[in-house]
């Protein structure tokens, strides 16, 4: 009767182990995500603003699809 007993409290215990990590998991996701996002703001929302700005280079490839778009 006792075996029964260990058998179901291991496996309430691993499925509560097994919550914990999925939420400090989520948590530390969450944490990165947050603080990589603030890290890449960049004041370029518009093309006249890539325009006028000279800290990034840009352009298109010689014979590329975009070059002959343009």
């Amino acid at each position: 009767m006792l075996s029964g007993d260990a058998t179901s409290t291991r496996i309430v215990g691993g499925i509560w182990w097994f919550f914990t990590l999925i939420i400090i998991s989520s948590y530390t996701a969450n944490l990165a995500a947050f603080l990589t996002v603030e890290r890449m703001i960049t004041p370029i929302e518009s093309a006249q603003d890539l325009a006028e700005q000279t800290e990034i280079s840009y352009g298109t490839l010689e014979g590329g699809s975009t070059m002959t778009f343009f």
